[in-house]
């Protein structure tokens, strides 16, 4: 019965002794699981301190400049205090990125010029119209547009007196001050009259820079765009949603983007989401870095291409390290390292403990094997 015993325990102390050995190889696997995760998360902070954003220039009040974060909004959006006026292109398809409703309103006017899609995008009303015989201001009739259409659309050939090419606004504006800009309307007309449909487009592209070159000109349109139509009145009311003064920054720049997207053979919108805000950087950094976007800004006269790498005073474009980001990467690298820390700590005790009862195992076993043997050999040794 003493070896049957004997064999017994040392059979459940083996049994206890390699569940012993298996929890500490799971033990011993977390910890390396953990080396892992310090690994990465030291690579996730080494990340952070190498990561940079871009940002821009715009104009403080004193005349000095200050860069802002670059996003889709804070570079491409109206705003008359940013140094430069930029684009952004698809470096796939070619086409420029801007917003849904500027992607609409493009869509709409993409056979017009660009004053047509200024208005429109300064958001004055499309139906503009008045008597053709009466150029006064109080003479109204309903339904013309404000856009010009394809040349071959919108001028009667031949017929210099349809003035087709003109909106209502325009037309009035004309009347009122046509000695201004003689040489072009006649150059026009002339134009007209033959054959050359080239010679036709640019004499009707010269002709309507005419118009809006001239200050006088283009107040007396925004003047009558700005009176109410919608409910004619003796004379109509102003509409007061809009400034009393013609913004003209404002219509420079949507027609400079206009041209920007004719040259580009269209546009794609970005999603509303990535417009601004920190997915907005996450978006406009992340298109940059991967190639996906060209920068382009306008020098007053061209769109001209730019990068970040070769930027200057001329574009105002800086790449900087990103401190924000730095500062979260280091609060969540240190919070995280504790957490891994306090794990590694435990598993250390859980190895202690599993090996002191490792080791009084093995050595009760060793005791029992002893007891075993000496017993064998006292009880069989008169064999021997």
């Amino acid at each position: 019965m003493g070896m049957a015993a004997s064999q017994a325990r040392l059979l459940t102390l083996t049994s206890r002794l390699h569940d012993v050995e298996y929890k500490a190889q799971n033990v011993m696997n977390q910890k390396i699981a953990l080396s892992t995760q310090k690994d990465e998360l030291y690579q996730e902070y080494c990340d952070a301190l190498d990561a940079t954003k871009i940002q821009v220039a715009y104009m403080n009040n004193d005349g000095t400049t200050s860069f802002i974060d670059a996003n889709f909004s804070t570079l491409c959006g109206y705003n008359p205090d940013r140094t430069k006026q930029y684009s952004l292109v698809d470096s796939k398809t070619g086409k420029v990125y801007v917003t849904e409703e500027t992607e609409n309103i493009y869509n709409e006017f993409s056979n017009s010029d660009k004053y047509s899609f200024a208005w429109a995008m300064l958001g004055m009303g499309r139906s503009f119209s008045y008597d053709d015989t009466d150029l006064s201001l109080g003479a109204y009739g309903q339904g013309t547009e404000i856009g010009v259409g394809k040349l071959q659309d919108s001028i009667d050939y031949g017929d210099g007196e349809n003035n087709l090419f003109m909106t209502d606004a325009e037309r009035y504006a004309f009347a009122n001050h046509s000695d201004k800009v003689t040489a072009e309307y006649d150059a026009l007309q002339e134009a007209l009259e033959g054959d050359d449909t080239d010679l036709q487009k640019e004499a009707l592209q010269t002709f309507r820079d005419a118009l809006y070159n001239n200050a006088e000109i283009r107040k007396d349109i925004y003047e009558y765009m700005r009176r109410d139509k919608q409910a004619p009145q003796d004379p109509p009311e102003y509409d007061e949603t809009f400034p009393e003064d013609f913004p003209l920054d404002e219509f420079n720049f949507y027609a400079n983007l206009f041209e920007e997207i004719q040259s580009k053979g269209g546009c794609t919108s970005v999603p509303p989401q990535c417009e601004s805000g920190d997915n907005g950087n996450s978006w406009f950094n992340n298109m940059v870095e991967t190639g996906r976007i060209i920068i382009e800004y306008f020098d007053g006269k061209d769109w001209t291409q730019t990068s970040v790498a070769t930027s200057t005073n001329t574009n105002m474009l800086v790449e900087v390290q990103d401190d924000a980001n730095l500062k979260k990467a280091e609060a969540e690298y240190e919070y995280e390292l504790d957490k891994i820390n306090d794990k590694d700590t435990k598993y250390d005790q859980d190895l202690s403990k599993l090996e002191t009862e490792r080791s009084s195992i093995t050595t009760e076993m060793d005791s029992i094997k002893k007891v075993r043997d000496d017993n064998i050999e006292r009880t069989f040794g008169i064999f021997s």
